[in-house]
């Protein structure tokens, strides 16, 4: 890969920004693709609130990010009612709603708001489930043996009904690192190596990152046959994949593949109600009860609002609606912070300015160490005439558009460390000018951090999300590999909490897996879990309490959301959207040897809108996103 940061506008990718949705967005969403998806009209069947009160030793509801306990709670249409001590609680209840049923929490179990999610992606993950998934998640753990066998497997073990064999989560910087002159490097997948795992058909997988799309020789042919301008640019078979290294980079490269396939793809995707459900209901089962979705665009707007209008709201949903030119910030209406709640309200505007540090695009002062030589990533806003780390005028133009203008506050992806000082300049320059309420500004993944970077975030009131998985899942690979001492900036939570600001933790699903309580064993832990030979932790004065990652998981999330006027925590005439676990995490012992234990604590019930929408039945099978088989009606 050369140094990208050249290249047009729009090319790089991540679950932020799917390629595969936005070759399709406009087929996808098409009239008659969404009748196929809802064949049936019909309103969703709601179940009535309980009225309940619920006592025990561990309630913990949050009130103004509090993690005291307190002894009971009472829940009534829908909402919480009251909380204090048992007495008083049982007293209100008695007066105000006679007749309720109680609960009684045993000894260990714990009774926390419903955990949020404040970076997903539903659309593409719901949307791309029946691709073949080779990731390394097995659950919420790395399968404990990741090469390029076990994708061989998964691929050969496919359906062979399709043209195409279509993968999905495909990561090298996952796999076991190759040792090329003395120094350990990513390995390299091309033709030649999916070759050897299929020459027979048509074979194309999706990177983790997105920002590559691996072919086999044959689907190189299927793409060449298939597409004139393919074979206008290219000449032949050999000379595609001679100047394309075997493999096809970015979206430039990539869009002419995908749409080859893209009747397959809209085949696949006609059944996304049905996969919606099961993600929903893998979240219910990780205690989720709210998901902020960081892609939104007019189609899905209205694919999900006509799944939320004839199915349970099992999780209540908001999102950014996704802006990738000044054409789309200048369509947009001025901003009104949402003030009820309903179904993928709008509570930013997103813009994706670089790529994945894992998948070598994230956008850097200083070129990665690993191969290819000399390749600082991707920025996705270059500007002829305009040097290399210096910020695009057309970026600058974009961001005042949005806030200082439109008023919208924003999340800006930003994973390299020279991404996010982009995103702070920008930042700096249109806050100048803007009049108005102050707005909740992110920075997503915000993966790189200096000491003087975090004070300016603090100082102009912009908070980081962080992809906490970076840690957990890519720290080895980060310090090893990729960047090496550099990789002690990453993901810094403690330092930012340290100098006064509030942070969230997210999956950006399917980047990593869902699941908040293993997000706060990451964050406490910070242990990289590909080191099998031993436990190793990334900067561990970086690690937060128990007691931090459950507020960054809880009320601090809904607040970056805009959805702290009715989630994030159980106080009076909030949502009654709550968890049961059978443990409290804040009673975990945070030594090496009890790691594991934060992610593994089951999940006893998870409620939304005094609703229950999941109760753990002991002899039920564990649901994962390798094997998300729940029944639509289930």
């Amino acid at each position: 890969m050369k140094n990208l940061h050249h290249h047009t506008h729009g090319c790089t990718h991540c679950s932020c920004d799917n390629p595969v949705l936005k070759i399709l967005k406009d087929e996808l969403f098409s009239a008659e693709n969404l009748a196929k998806i809802n064949p049936a009209s019909g309103k969703a069947t709601h179940e009535k609130p309980q009225t309940l009160m619920i006592s025990g030793d561990n309630i913990r509801p949050m009130i103004g990010g509090s993690t005291e306990k307190v002894e009971a709670i009472g829940i009534a249409d829908g909402k919480v009612v009251i909380t204090g001590k048992k007495d008083d609680v049982k007293t209100y209840m008695k007066e105000n709603h006679p007749g309720f049923d109680k609960k009684e929490l045993t000894q260990s179990q714990t009774l926390l708001p419903g955990l949020i999610e404040p970076h997903v992606h539903m659309i593409p993950t719901a949307m791309m489930h029946e691709w073949v998934d080779v990731s390394p998640f097995e659950g919420q753990v790395l399968r404990p043996v990741y090469d390029l066998d076990f994708v061989g497997s998964k691929i050969n073990g496919a359906s062979k009904d399709w043209n195409v064999i279509l993968g999905r989560g495909l990561d090298p910087s996952l796999m076991p690192f190759e040792e090329i002159n003395g120094k350990k490097e990513l390995i390299t997948i091309n033709n030649t190596v999916l070759d050897n795992i299929n020459a027979e058909k048509p074979v194309m997988v999706l990177s983790a990152s997105m920002h590559t799309l691996y072919l086999n020789t044959k689907a190189f042919e299927y793409v060449f046959n298939h597409n004139e301008k393919v074979k206008e640019q290219y000449n032949s078979v050999e000379n595609y994949i001679k100047e394309t290294n075997g493999q096809l980079q970015e979206g430039l490269q990539m869009m002419p593949a995908l749409k080859v396939v893209k009747l397959q793809i809209i085949e696949m995707s006609l059944r996304i109600n049905i996969y919606l459900t099961e993600l929903y209901k893998l979240a219910n089962s990780r205690g989720v009860t709210f998901m902020y979705d960081a892609g939104l665009n007019k189609g899905s707007d209205t694919l999900l609002t006509q799944y939320f209008a004839t199915h349970q709201e099992r999780v209540r949903t908001g999102g950014a609606y996704i802006c990738s030119s000044q054409e789309e910030v200048d369509q947009m209406g001025h901003y009104k912070e949402p003030e009820d709640y309903k179904p993928v309200y709008h509570g930013h505007i997103k813009i994706v300015s670089d790529g994945s540090n894992q998948g070598l695009t994230g956008y850097q002062s200083a070129p990665y160490l690993c191969n290819p030589a000399n390749n600082t990533g991707v920025f996705n806003f270059p500007q002829a005439g305009i040097p290399a780390h210096t910020i695009p005028p057309s970026y600058n133009t974009l961001i005042n558009t949005a806030v200082a203008k439109k008023g919208w506050p924003l999340m800006i992806h930003a994973n390299g460390d020279q991404a996010v000082t982009f995103a702070i300049n920008a930042y700096q320059r249109t806050l100048a000018h803007y009049k108005g309420p102050e707005l909740r500004n992110r920075i997503e993944h915000c993966s790189l951090l200096t000491a003087g970077q975090i004070t300016n975030m603090l100082q102009m009131g912009v908070s980081p999300s962080f992809l906490i998985g970076h840690v957990g899942y890519w720290g080895y690979a980060f310090k090893n590999v990729i960047f090496g001492e550099k990789a002690q900036m990453l993901d810094l939570c403690g330092s930012t909490l340290a100098a006064g600001m509030r942070i969230t933790l997210h999956s950006d699903i399917e980047v990593s897996p869902l699941g908040p309580l293993r997000m706060m064993e990451q964050s406490v832990t910070r242990i990289m879990e590909k080191n099998t030979a031993n436990i190793e932790v990334l900067n561990s004065a970086e690690c937060l309490t128990p007691e931090q990652a459950l507020t960054a998981v809880t009320y601090d999330a809904a607040w970056q959301c805009y959805a702290d006027k009715w989630v994030g925590s159980l106080d009076k005439g909030l949502f009654a959207d709550f968890v049961i676990l059978k443990q409290d995490p804040l009673s975990l012992q945070t030594q090496s040897s009890q790691y594991m234990k934060m992610r593994n604590i089951p999940v006893l019930e998870t409620w939304v809108g005094g609703v229950p929408v999941y109760v753990k039945d002991h002899n039920e099978k564990v649901v994962t996103e390798n094997d998300m088989t729940f029944s639509e009606n289930s």
